[in-house]
């Protein structure tokens, strides 16, 4: 057995060297002189983390049993078309109308540095390994933030992304709808690991295609698509049953709308806010058994307990950046140490935690306890004060971009996309504080296009005042 999953790691690794070396230089070179390629390609980028995980990705070295950032050395095809789309885009002619651009996208260095910052934890790691595993993970998705940013230019580029978000929303609503009304599922989770990574990724994208349904330029299909998107957002959000998330779509659909009305009221917002009455009353009236059961579910769970699971692991992770402030414990070794049996210290907390509400101790229960589901308690658990500043100023740079984008790009297309992408991020990062879905694969792909996104049009924005 174990001789059979060396040779599947060996036959994985040609096939990764074939793809990475071999088909994303190859695509890049036929896609450098046809600009159209390159819109597809970047479209189908955007659209693949709707797909279930094992359609694009493959793991070597895989640990099953493990809970953590990743499980194995990833590989990715979203990363590879990102090769070929770099390779494409700087081996491609520059159209005169085009200004000359920087080839470093502004924030790769800053998102380069978190990486390095989180691969020096791997000095306090309990598994050297499972931190290489992340930071081979992680500083490869450069890749993908460097290809969004190089790939836009103008509104054709855009357009582009918006088609592939679109479907890709919308394929994800029908899945929904599947598992939801025909397979009888009640928190459905869709072709994602969790319902909270599709959420998460649901109201993100809602906010892009909403804010470019809001542009008069926006017309016949590309028009009704967004529309269409954006309703299956909705239910892929209520679908699943998180609170959280239908919050944030609601705010940001409520922020986007706002922004439409200030900057010209016409008919186009008044019919969209008409409608988008009419189609939320519609949708929860087709989800609201669910979202009744849900928070049932919550308010009987708070009665049994004062204190939240939630808030015993990040107790766990005081802990730990107690112990080790600077640089953590080891990136992707939260699971380790604060699980019996080589964590007994930390598990301790959970252990004491469960005595206090009258659970009898056996410690082979304590040897896969859950994560903490903030995300930045896990960077501070396990990179300590060095990758979570690291971390934390590469958000704030995107968020720059973001506002530097909405403000040069005014009323048009570009303008509107980057405040749908600003409304985003600004929703999405303080939901980190109970969700740590950025870490995941699917997401973390579609969170450093986005970012991409706001970063090429920064790059458009320095290239003109030059």
């Amino acid at each position: 057995m174990a001789r059979w999953g060396k040779l599947k790691d060996l036959i994985k690794l040609v096939i990764a060297l074939a793809f990475y070396g071999g088909l994303a230089p190859l695509l890049g070179g036929l896609m450098a002189t046809r600009r159209s390629w390159q819109r597809v390609l970047f479209g189908l980028m955007i659209f693949m983390p709707t797909l279930q995980p094992g359609r694009f990705t493959l793991m070597l070295g895989s640990i099953d049993f493990y809970r953590g950032h990743t499980k194995g050395f990833e590989i990715s095809l979203i990363e590879v078309f990102a090769i070929a789309l770099i390779i494409a885009v700087l081996r491609g002619p520059r159209e005169p109308s085009m200004p000359c651009r920087a080839s470093w996208p502004p924030g790769t260095g800053i998102y380069l540095l978190w990486c390095f910052a989180g691969l020096i934890s791997i000095i306090h790691a309990w598994e050297p390994t499972y931190s290489l595993m992340t930071f081979v993970r992680v500083v490869k998705s450069t890749l993908i933030y460097a290809a969004a940013a190089l790939f836009l230019r103008d509104d054709k580029d855009l357009r582009a992304a918006i088609y592939g978000l679109a479907l890709a929303l919308i394929v994800q609503g029908w899945i929904c709808m599947k598992m939801r009304y025909l397979e009888g599922y009640f928190q459905i989770k869709g072709w994602f690991e969790h319902q909270n990574p599709m959420s998460m990724w649901a109201y993100m994208s809602a906010c892009v295609v909403f804010a470019a349904a809001m542009h008069r330029e926006v017309k016949g299909r590309l028009l009704w698509l967004c529309h269409a998107a954006f309703g299956a957002a909705g239910l892929c959000v209520l679908l699943s049953v998180s609170r959280a998330a239908l919050a944030a779509y609601s705010a940001g659909a409520a922020i986007v709308l706002l922004m439409a009305w200030l900057r010209g009221p016409g008919v186009r917002t008044t019919l969209t806010s008409l409608m988008g009455m009419v189609g939320a009353g519609m949708v929860l009236m087709f989800a609201m058994d669910s979202i009744n059961s849900r928070l049932e579910e919550v308010k009987a769970g708070k009665e049994k307990t004062a204190e939240d699971l939630r808030d015993i692991l990040n107790r766990q992770s005081k802990a730990m950046l107690s112990d080790h402030p600077v640089i953590g414990i080891g990136w992707n070794n939260f699971g380790i140490a604060n699980s019996r049996p080589r964590g007994a210290k930390y598990s301790e907390v959970l252990e004491e935690w469960d005595r206090s509400r009258g659970f009898t101790i056996v410690d082979e229960n304590y040897w896969a306890n859950p994560l903490t589901e903030s995300l930045y308690w896990l960077i501070l658990a396990e990179n300590g004060w060095l990758g979570w500043c690291c971390f934390v100023s590469f958000l704030a740079v995107t968020l720059w971009h973001g506002l530097r984008a909405t403000l040069s790009g005014g009323k048009s297309l570009m303008g509107y996309v980057a405040f749908g992408i600003m409304v985003a991020l600004l929703i999405c990062y303080p939901h980190g504080l109970v969700e740590r879905i950025l870490t995941q694969t699917k997401n973390l792909s579609h969170w450093l296009m986005l970012a991409g996104i706001l970063s090429g049009m920064e790059m458009n924005r320095r290239a003109r005042a030059r």
